[in-house]
């Protein structure tokens, strides 16, 4: 009974997520520039975000930009025994915070596609799915001068997407 309301709860936030997806169009060309520059404070660090989850297997890939303004860098991560794809992205939120943390940068923008979990973060609360590594956000925020956390549309994050793909896809070959 326990396994199945496990399975019940995941395939809900698989199809969730599959249905958050944009169509594929393969006539349709990506623009190469960002089409309205993302307004922001010249001193924080931009960095988008995105995770890419399997719910067969529970592996996640894990992406991020950091664009500073002078050349924008990309970082990619893994992991398995992921939840959900709300665990997924807060585990890339996560992971970016860190890397900023290690990179000594003082403030920073993260930017990511997942509303829910920018709500959460924003409203500074605690949900029982994402506890720990909601914890361990909120404990690393005290590292840095200025932060700030902001939505974006899945369409102005598909760098952070791709590389997010890219990484779970090389970690199931």
């Amino acid at each position: 009974m326990y396994m199945v309301g496990i399975m019940t709860i995941r395939w809900w936030f698989f199809r969730e997520w599959m249905m958050a997806q944009p169509p594929q169009n393969p006539n349709r060309s990506k623009p190469l520039i960002r089409l309205k520059p993302i307004p922001r404070a010249p001193h924080l660090c931009a960095i988008f975000t995105d995770a890419a989850w399997n719910p067969l297997t529970g592996n996640a890939g894990f992406g991020w930009i950091v664009d500073d303004l002078v050349s924008p860098s990309q970082y990619a991560a893994n992991a398995t025994f992921v939840s959900s794809p709300l665990m997924a992205e807060t585990l890339a939120v996560l992971k970016a915070i860190t890397f900023a943390q290690s990179r000594g940068m003082a403030s920073i923008l993260i930017l990511s596609d997942s509303q829910v979990l920018i709500n959460t973060i924003n409203r500074r609360e605690l949900l029982l799915e994402i506890y720990g590594p909601l914890c361990d956000i909120y404990h690393l925020l005290l590292s840095f001068m200025s932060y700030v956390f902001k939505f974006i549309p899945r369409s102005e994050n598909s760098r952070a997407d791709s590389v997010a793909k890219q990484a779970l896809w090389a970690m199931q070959n």
